[in-house]
């Protein structure tokens, strides 16, 4: 049976028009929906957004948003930006009484298409929402109906805990019809997330947060034979350099923003690989605004591609592995495999990367990246051991065997 929340979020969401007003110049014109600080990069002579026109008496009443809006707004015409004499702003005003909106009311006619910057919707609190995972849960719960059941709240703090800790800010707008699954993939992915519906019907986020090439592990696997265990190396999948365009510019739709990723390249991968960049270069990035958070997303995907992946494909029939879950780091054997050292692979460190369950069968497919780290062993200092030179004092690979 086809999955509720996955049918409902491939759905096609439609945006207020500016129709459901008595006398808009245009009825199609999208009523913006508008989240994080688009101010970020200031411009001196123009909006990044268009406004429609929802009212064409008098000088005209504009709509700045669909929602109540956090901050200041600044508002231009063809001759530039608009003196604030010039209009009455309202960031909350229930309109015609069709609902709450952000309005801009001109006493004369302003020169040819109106364009703005502004900041956002805004939580409970009166806060900007510009946390990528808080993003996702208005859009849920606030824009598309959603409820709080339908998400996985537990991954959603997770996530914005990671994404808080690396500094991520979401700044973008929603000006079209959509299919909530075509956002969420696009706004995720610009902070190198994604989602998934886990086995209740639940949305589930994942932000991977500030940590190492490998965290601790979660789980230790049983040792696996030549029949359950495949790997992969493949040299094309090196990425270490990555160009990015952001900030983007709604009306001419542009970016303002180009950075080659020189700043952020990994020399050394260069001088043995030469220059690798993404497939699709240079990567778009719309729901980023700040130099600081594409800088972050650069280096990220830099310090995990600079060497070519092994991927390592584990079918496992045990079931032992049934509460890990992608971004996980394992800790698995294959002792018939090497590491680079010439190691037999054992208790070898790997993050998960997707998971498939075959509960008919009774088993599992775990596909890991290899990370290169390793369990290790430490000896207590009691005097049983002597520091002859033999043994490397906590870093030698653990070797013993986990039930």
């Amino acid at each position: 049976m086809a999955d509720p929340t996955t049918d409902r979020l491939s759905d096609a969401f439609h945006i207020a028009r500016a129709s459901r007003y008595a006398d808009p110049e245009f009825e199609d014109q999208s009523l913006p929906v508008i989240y994080g600080d688009l101010t970020t990069p200031s411009r001196e002579g123009a909006g990044v957004y268009a406004l429609p026109k929802i009212d064409s008496t008098g000088g005209g009443v504009y709509c700045v948003a669909a929602h109540e809006i956090s901050g200041a707004v600044a508002l231009f015409d063809d001759d530039g930006r608009i003196d604030p004499e010039s209009y009455a702003l309202e960031p909350a005003r229930n309109y015609q009484t069709k609902g709450v909106i952000a309005t801009a009311a001109f006493s004369a006619p302003p020169k040819g298409r109106v364009t703005a910057v502004c900041k956002g919707r805004k939580n409970e609190g009166g806060a900007l929402i510009e946390n990528p995972a808080e993003v996702v849960y208005d859009l849920m719960t606030s824009v598309w109906g959603f409820s709080e059941q339908d998400l996985d709240t537990q991954a959603l703090s997770r996530a914005a805990a990671g994404a808080k800790a690396l500094g991520y800010r979401a700044g973008g707008i929603i000006l079209d019809d959509h299919a909530p699954a075509d956002v969420l993939t696009s706004l995720l992915g610009d902070f190198l997330g994604r989602y998934e519906i886990d086995p209740f019907g639940r949305l589930k986020i994942h932000i991977a947060g500030e940590k190492s090439s490998a965290g601790p592990p979660r789980k230790v696997l049983p040792r696996f034979g030549h029949a359950s265990i495949e790997a992969e190396t493949a040299r094309d999948t090196v990425i270490n350099q990555v160009p990015v365009l952001y900030a983007r510019d709604y009306p001419g739709a542009r970016y303002i923003r180009h950075d080659d990723g020189r700043a952020t390249r990994n020399a050394s991968s260069q001088r043995l690989y030469g220059v690798r960049r993404p497939p699709q270069s240079p990567l778009r990035l719309d729901w980023v605004r700040r130099e600081s958070v594409a800088a972050t997303v650069q280096s990220r995907i830099v310090e995990r591609c600079r060497e070519p992946t092994r991927m390592i494909t584990i079918e496992d029939g045990s079931l032992r592995a049934l509460d890990i879950e992608p971004d996980d780091y394992v800790a698995f054997s294959a002792p018939w495999m090497r590491s680079e050292n010439l190691e037999p692979l054992v208790n070898q460190i790997g993050e998960v990367i997707e998971v498939n369950y075959d509960l008919g069968e009774q088993g599992m497919e775990l596909k890991i990246r290899d990370t290169g780290f390793f369990l290790t062993s430490s000896c207590i200092l009691d005097g049983s051991k002597s520091l002859d030179g033999g043994r490397l004092l906590g870093a030698e690979r653990d070797a013993a065997t986990y039930a």
